[in-house]
């Protein structure tokens, strides 16, 4: 009897510690149940988290040193508040990056790639039925995940990775307002009515109104809580 040629590849590697502590206070940032201008104490989230020490100030330095949060060895730390300026220069660069996504995207959709696209978009969509932000948020940015794997440029991809973690905090907020969310999900269906019809005019057009408009949105908010 023929055997079967399995090849399932080598196990993943199980997150360390650090990563699981990091991701734990992503989560917690993001959900808002770690508030900005609170000092939490090294001690106090070791004991939440329930491992050692080491891991936890791993995390936190890798925090610190992405720009999420003041960290004050063997004190504590806070969530960083972004300021206007702040704001003004992440965007900047963020429109950059989506735009060159954009661009090299374009010209070599398939219909698989499309599919995929459109698969992301409908995510956010059914998360925004939800009236979830924080899944809103995610899935929000999975959709540009989704269209920055399409270039095959790691340094892109990382580029654009670290920067959504800032521009997600100062947008966390904004996000409460369910016009925004609506709206946002519009914005995305006209960047892939554009990236379908391989318009790249269109979808440079589409996605840099969409950034201005999410920056807009984050700058108000942020005004308001002054």
């Amino acid at each position: 009897m023929p055997q079967a040629n399995l090849n399932l590849g080598k196990l993943l590697p199980a997150p360390s510690l650090k990563e699981m502590a990091l991701a734990t206070i992503k989560e917690a940032m993001f959900s808002q149940k770690l508030e900005q201008e609170v000092m939490y104490t090294e001690a106090a989230l070791t004991e939440a988290l329930g491992i050692s020490r080491t891991p936890v100030r791993e995390a936190l330095i890798h925090l610190a040193s992405r720009g999420l949060i003041t960290y004050f060895p063997r004190k504590g730390f806070k969530i960083k508040r972004l300021t206007e300026k702040d704001v003004n220069n992440l965007f900047e660069l963020r429109l950059a990056l989506e735009l060159a996504v954009v661009r090299r995207i374009t010209p070599t959709l398939t219909r698989a790639t499309l599919a995929k696209i459109e698969k992301a978009r409908a995510e956010y969509g059914k998360a925004v039925q939800k009236g979830d932000p924080l899944r809103s948020i995610r899935a929000n940015r999975m959709f540009h995940a989704c269209l920055a794997e399409l270039t095959g440029n790691t340094y892109l991809i990382s580029a654009l990775d670290e920067i959504r973690d800032l521009t997600d905090l100062a947008g966390l907020r904004s996000l409460e307002v369910g016009s925004r969310i609506t709206e946002a999900l519009e914005e995305h269906e006209r960047i892939v009515a554009a990236l379908g019809r391989k318009s790249m005019s269109g979808a440079l057009r589409e996605m840099e109104s969409h950034i201005r408009t999410t920056k807009a949105r984050v700058l108000a908010r942020i005004r308001n809580l002054l």
